[in-house]
Formats: C-alpha cells, sequence, structure tokens
C-alpha cells in the first residue's frame, strides 16, 4: 500500500512538473506577442495575448500586471462608463494578484495604484478619498522599490492634486484619514509630475498632465510650455492621442491668460 502510495504521488509530482514544463513556452509566446502588439498600437492584441498568458498560468507575475496595465488603458480609451468601471475593477482585481505574487517588485504596485485611481473616478466623494489612501501607499510603496519607477511618481502627482481640488468638506474628511494635508499639496504635484517627466521624457501623459496642473498653479507660461512639448512628441503609447487631445482642449484656456 505505501508502495502503491508513493507511485501515485511520484506520477502526480511528474505530472504537475510537465504540465507546468508545457505552459511556459506557451506564457512565454503569449507575453512576447502582447509586447509585439503594443508597440504596434494593436491594444485589443495585446490584452488577447495577455489573457492567454494569465489563462495559461494564472501565477505568473508579469501577465497579471501587463493585462492590469493593458485593461486600464483600455478604460481609458473608452466612452462607455459602464464599461469603464468593469474594465478598472477587473485590472485592479489583476494588479493585486500581482502584488501578492511577488510584493517586492514595483509594478504591481505601480499599477495596482492606476487601476484603483482610475475606480476612485466612479464613486462618491467620501468613498473616492476613502480609496485615495491606497492609490497613494501603493504609488508610494513603488517608488520606494524603485526610485525610477516614473509611473509612480504621475500617480503621487495626480494624487497631490486632486486633494490640493477637493472642496472644504471632503478636505476636512482627507484630514480624518491622512493627518493634515500638506499645505503646499498643489506644488507638491507639481514637483511629482516633473519628476515623472525627468525620469521618462518621452511619456506624453507626464508632459500633458503637467501642463494640466501648471495651468490649475495659474503658471501660464510653464502650462503652454508642457502641453505644446507634448502636442509636439512622437507616439509611443497606445493612450497617447487620448492625452494629446487632453493638451488641445486645455490649451486655449491657458493661452487666453497669456495674451
Amino acid at each position: 500500500m505505501k508502495t502503491t502510495n508513493r507511485s501515485l504521488w511520484l506520477a502526480l509530482l511528474v505530472f504537475c512538473v510537465s504540465s507546468a514544463r508545457a505552459t511556459e513556452p506557451d506564457v512565454a509566446g503569449a507575453l512576447a506577442s502582447g509586447n509585439a502588439a503594443l508597440s504596434n498600437f494593436d491594444l485589443p492584441g495585446a490584452i488577447a495575448a495577455y489573457t492567454q498568458a494569465v489563462n495559461a498560468s494564472p501565477g505568473n507575475y508579469e501577465a497579471n500586471w501587463k493585462l492590469a496595465r493593458a485593461l486600464v488603458d483600455q478604460g481609458t480609451l473608452s466612452k462607455d462608463p459602464a464599461a469603464q468601471k468593469e474594465l478598472y475593477q477587473q485590472a485592479a482585481s489583476l494588479a493585486q494578484t500581482a502584488v501578492e505574487l511577488n510584493p517586492s517588485d514595483s509594478k504591481g504596485h505601480v499599477q495596482r495604484a492606476v487601476a484603483v485611481g482610475k475606480l476612485a473616478l466612479f464613486l462618491g466623494g467620501k468613498q473616492k478619498v476613502e480609496m485615495s489612501n491606497l492609490v497613494k501607499a501603493e504609488a508610494e510603496k513603488a517608488a520606494k522599490l524603485n526610485p525610477n519607477e516614473d509611473l509612480a511618481f504621475h500617480v503621487l502627482g495626480i494624487w497631490n492634486r486632486e486633494m490640493a481640488e477637493l472642496n472644504w468638506f471632503l478636505r476636512k474628511f482627507a484630514e480624518l484619514l491622512y493627518g493634515k494635508l500638506p499645505a503646499a499639496s498643489l506644488d507638491q504635484a507639481i514637483a511629482d509630475l516633473r519628476q515623472a517627466s525627468d525620469l521618462a521624457p518621452n511619456v506624453v501623459p507626464h508632459h500633458v498632465e503637467l501642463g494640466i496642473t501648471l495651468a490649475d498653479a495659474r503658471r501660464w507660461d510653464e502650462a503652454d510650455k508642457e502641453l505644446k512639448q507634448a502636442l509636439a512628441m512622437k507616439k509611443t503609447w497606445v493612450t497617447d492621442d487620448y492625452y494629446k487631445e487632453l493638451a488641445r482642449q486645455t490649451l486655449p484656456n491657458v493661452q487666453a491668460h497669456l495674451n
């Protein structure tokens, strides 16, 4: 009986190892296909490939955070609020899985911060502020793990801008959660977004969000420069056209204050 049990156990072990090895090329191939699709701005193709990778190996860290990123991008480009919310929920779940799989790498943390931040836009004031606590914590964790993680500083910049622009009631509620908020949080937002653009100068959204934040701070000359720079930049990511359109919408107001 003991020999039989041992034989069954060994057979099961061999099967599991063989199955794992069989999926490794599938996952690697799917990830490569997803990366190639993104380089050609084919977001649906990237999502299909990354989904294949997650289905083949649900415990694959890279597959989880990359699918989360792609779903956030799809949500950004969608014009259907219900679809956006669902995409951000899926992305947040995948990013949380990524964090659990590899808590010592920055990518899972920063993608969770992004997805939860996008999802918070669909919630009421208090819920939005409560979720922003997680956004800030995950972005700070990503920046600590990797000081060159430009997207972490981008997220922190947006967080500071949102906190600076809260109405009085929500600001007091936020202070109950975080303690006293920084007096110059809009200045901190600009500093964070500048750091993001310094770390990754070819990323269009960094310059657009920096330009918008400078406009909010009534620093019109600097805002004009950043927005024009973003519009002149080469497209390198699937959401760049969306952000360039934000820049075009913001520029007239900025230039009206320059004349």
